[in-house]
Formats: structure tokens, C-alpha cells, sequence
């Protein structure tokens, strides 16, 4: 088997365990909350319940989804190295998906619920829900935002990374919009104003540090290896090629750092 075919089938068998293992966690997560909110289901605060429970798992993924994505682009990363430049896109890559599958069954729950006050139209209009119509608008605002930021990572290897990174751009912002949202359209916002306090200023302070460290040149190294193109298309498709060319430099400073 050639080079480029046993990559290939090694991405294609990391993807299906991966899957398996995601599937498998999703399973046993769902009978547990089965069992645990058995005695909830015939209640009429049913819906409401699920929507703020899949609110709050958004608004953690998307959290999460931010930190990584602004390490990624950090100038520390070289310090520091967590994850491999390949583990870390696909779990960026993952936790996007995962944030705008969440937030949509967020919509969904509370559009569907009577007595929300949200409807359809509140879900997806900016400024047609009833119930605290400014902060609910930036909910729906930044779901499009998300969306939007998506589509065009999807696109990237397509369209090429310009109009991606301009998109991309608005993600903090879009986190931004999430974090008032979610304080002052949530009933629970009381309860949970620590996890914001914590989690808004870890964003601030890494996104800060990115910008406050940021080399004053950036310059690429001469012998900076060619990467095959079949690797390149797999995850994100051009995207990949920027991470690929980190991780090579990452392996050339941790070699100097030995000698």
C-alpha cells in the first residue's frame, strides 16, 4: 500500500474508533439521564428543563471551543505543548459540530415549549420572542453567528482560508453575545454566575495574552518541509496544511531544545 492510501485507511480507522467511542460515551450518558429525570418526563417544565440543560452544555462546548481555537493561534503553544497540531483541529473541529448540534436542541426545547414564551419565530428572528426579548435576540444572533463561522470552516479547503479567517474573526464576539445571553436570559444565571465569571475571564485573559504576545514579525523557515496533498484535504481541508507545517516546527524546536 503506498504512502498516501496508508494514511488514508489509519485517518479512516482513527475516525471510526473515535466515532465508536463517542457513541458508545453518548449512550451510556442518555440511559443515565433517562433514569435520572424518568420521574420529569410527564411534567409540563419538561421542555423548558432540556432546553436550559442543553443551553448550559452549549455554552460549555463553546467555551471550550474558543479557548482551543485561540491556543491554536497563541504564541505560548510553542512553550507549552499540550496536544499535537493535528489533535487539536480535529478536536476544535468537534467541539463546533458539538456546539451547534447542542444549541439547535437548545432552540428546539424551548420554541416547542407553550409556556417559554419564546416560539418559533422568537428562535430564529432576532427580537420576536416574548420572554426578554434583547438578551434571547443575542442568543439567536449568535447562533447564526455560529452557523455562519461553520460553514465557511467547511468551506475552507474549498474557497481557500481568506473569507474563512474574516468570518472566523467574530467568534469571540459570538462568544461574547453567548456569555450575556446566557446571564440574563437564563433563570439560573444566580446559581451559575461563578461558572460565567470563571469561564468570561478565562476567554479574556487568553485572548488577551494572544494579542499582548504576538511577535512583532512573523517569519517562515527556510526549510520548511512540503506536505502531501492528499494529507492536506482530510480535516478542513487547506486548513490542515497550516497545522501540519506547526507541527513540524514544534518537532524542530523540541529537538533543538535537546541538544
Amino acid at each position: 500500500m503506498t504512502q498516501p492510501g496508508l494514511h488514508r485507511a489509519r485517518s479512516v480507522l482513527s475516525l471510526l474508533v473515535t466515532a465508536g467511542a463517542v457513541s458508545a460515551l453518548a449512550v451510556g450518558a442518555g440511559a443515565v439521564a433517562a433514569r435520572a429525570f424518568a420521574p420529569t418526563l410527564h411534567s409540563r417544565y419538561f421542555p423548558w428543563i432540556t432546553g436550559r440543560a442543553l443551553g448550559v452544555a452549549a455554552y460549555f462546548a463553546l467555551t471550550g471551543l474558543v479557548l482551543l481555537g485561540t491556543w491554536m493561534r497563541h504564541p505560548w503553544r510553542f512553550a507549552v505543548p499540550a496536544l499535537h497540531g493535528e489533535t487539536r483541529l480535529r478536536t476544535h473541529a468537534a467541539l463546533g459540530v458539538a456546539t451547534i448540534v447542542l444549541v439547535a436542541g437548545h432552540l428546539v426545547s424551548l420554541a416547542a415549549d407553550r409556556y417559554a414564551g419564546v416560539g418559533w419565530w422568537g428562535a430564529l428572528v432576532p427580537g420576536m420572542s416574548h420572554y426578554r426579548t434583547l438578551p434571547v435576540a443575542l442568543g439567536v444572533v449568535a447562533f447564526l453567528a455560529l452557523v455562519a463561522i461553520g460553514a465557511t470552516a467547511g468551506l475552507a479547503g474549498a474557497r481557500g482560508t481568506r473569507h474563512w479567517l474574516a468570518v472566523h474573526r467574530v467568534s469571540v464576539a459570538t462568544f461574547a453575545a453567548v456569555w450575556v445571553h446566557g446571564l440574563f436570559a437564563g433563570t439560573d444565571a444566580r446559581t451559575l454566575r461563578v461558572v460565567y465569571v470563571v469561564t468570561g475571564l478565562a476567554v479574556v485573559a487568553v485572548v488577551a495574552t494572544r494579542h499582548a504576545a504576538r511577535p512583532a514579525t512573523r517569519r517562515v523557515p527556510a526549510d520548511r518541509p512540503a506536505v502531501p496533498a492528499d494529507a492536506t484535504r482530510e480535516v478542513l481541508g487547506d486548513t490542515r496544511r497550516e497545522v501540519l507545517s506547526e507541527t513540524a516546527r514544534e518537532a524542530r524546536a523540541g529537538r533543538a531544545a535537546t541538544r
